[in-house]
Parts: structure tokens; sequence; C-alpha cells
């Protein structure tokens, strides 16, 4: 992946930090509202999948379906593991951001560390502040979350709509196999591999089964849809889902 494309999504990340600056500041100044509504508005997305499907390909063709005919301010964008990871790295853009939230959001953001990571080692330390940056995006709202666990650490949060994309797990070797030029054999070994990892860790941390259907709202098989066919699917599933949820 290029250069260009992390670029990309810092400079969007930074125009929205900008918009939500300037929404912190309206909000506050609403005397007439009480401290538990100042909070903002929007609906995020979270899309997980199991390791081998696509993700980050459906999320900005997402993006597409989004914003498209609308003049949305700040507009939907996609954030997946090389952006949150750079957030929750770079203490300077981490500060940024936290900045954005009102103090009835930032209550919002914190509470669930005060319960769910209290009593956890100091080697999730790391873990802990990529979910502080993934719950700051998804209070700001228009985001798309990909991958990290999104749904896991935004799942008290009301405005979310959670997504899982899964596959057989041949279709999930090949496509492995295929990016990675390795033997399908060794792909598949990768792709249970992994899955298995993935479950284990968020069962072990956090109490939470990430392969559940339970704990999404809408789950769509990768093998059986083009990236736009994918991508509009879940556009129109997450417009009825706030339609009947407002």
């Amino acid at each position: 992946m290029s250069d260009n494309y992390g670029l990309n999504r810092a400079n969007i990340l930074s125009s929205q930090i900008q918009y939500w600056k300037q929404q912190k500041v309206e909000i506050e100044a609403k005397k007439d509202l009480p401290p538990e509504k100042k909070q903002n508005l929007y609906h995020f997305i979270t899309i997980s999948r199991e390791y081998g499907c696509g993700g980050y390909e459906i999320a900005d063709a997402l993006t597409g379906f989004l914003n498209e005919g609308r003049s949305l301010k700040p507009e939907w964008a996609a954030y997946d593991r090389s952006v949150l990871e750079k957030i929750s790295e770079d203490m300077g853009m981490s500060k940024e951001l936290a900045d954005t939230l009102t103090s009835s959001s930032r209550k919002q953001v914190t509470s669930f560390f005060e319960t769910t990571f209290a009593s956890y080692p100091s080697q999730l330390s790391v873990y802990r502040r990529l979910s502080e940056a993934i719950r700051t995006l998804a209070a700001n709202g228009r985001v798309i979350i990909v991958g990290r666990g999104g749904n896991v650490v935004t799942r008290d949060m009301p405005k979310g709509f959670n997504v899982r994309i899964v596959a057989p797990v041949e279709w999930k070797a090949e496509r492995m196999a295929a990016i990675n030029s390795i033997k399908k054999k060794d792909a598949e070994k990768l792709v249970v591999e992994k899955n298995a990892e993935r479950e284990k860790f968020f069962m072990d941390r956090v109490k939470f089964d990430i392969a559940s259907p339970y704990n999404y709202h809408l789950i769509l098989n990768n093998q059986s849809y083009p990236t736009k066919d994918a991508a509009r699917i879940i556009y129109e599933a997450f417009v009825s889902y706030t339609e009947n949820h407002l």
C-alpha cells in the first residue's frame, strides 16, 4: 500500500478534527441544554472481519454511498489499523483528538475503561490507548472503524452499527495466498491460527465473543459479493436501522 494511503487518511482526520472542535464549542455554548444532552449526535459504523476477509476496501466504498449527494460536515471517513495505531502512538495527535470531546462525551468515552481495563495487566496499555482513540472517534461520529476490536470497545455506545464480514476458510486462504504470495496450504493455516488468536484475545481480556452473530447488526459473506455490492448492502441496512432507531 502506498505512502499516499496513510497521508490521505491523516489529512481527512485532520479536517474532521477541526470540524469537531468547532462543533464542541457550539454544543457547549447552548446554555439551555442539560449536561447529558451536550454530546455529539452522529452515528458510527464498525466493521469486524475474519482474518483473510476484505475490510478497508468495503469501508472505503461504503463512505462513497454515505457521502454521495450530501453536503455533510464532516463527511464520513473510514479508518483502519494504520491510522488508528498512528493516533494511539502519537501523543500530540491523541491529545488533539481528545480535545474535540465535550465534557459529557468525554465521560462516555472514559467510563468504559474505569471498569473494563481497571484490573488488567500493564501489557494491555497499548490496546487501551488504541481503544481510547477508537471510542473518541466513535463519540464524534460519521466514522467507520475497521478492525482493531472497534465493536468490542464501543459496545456500550448507543449510536453504533456493527457489521461482521465472514467467508469460508478455503476462500480466505486463496485470497491470502494471492496477497502474500504463499502456498494455499500455508495460507489456510495462517487464516485458522489468526482467527483463533483474535477470538482468544477478546474472550480472555474483555470477555467478548467476537464470533457470536448476536454481537452484530449485520453479517455479510465476503465470498458472495463484490466490494461495491457488499458496501451497498451495508449502506442500505444502516439506513434502515437508523430510520427505525432514532
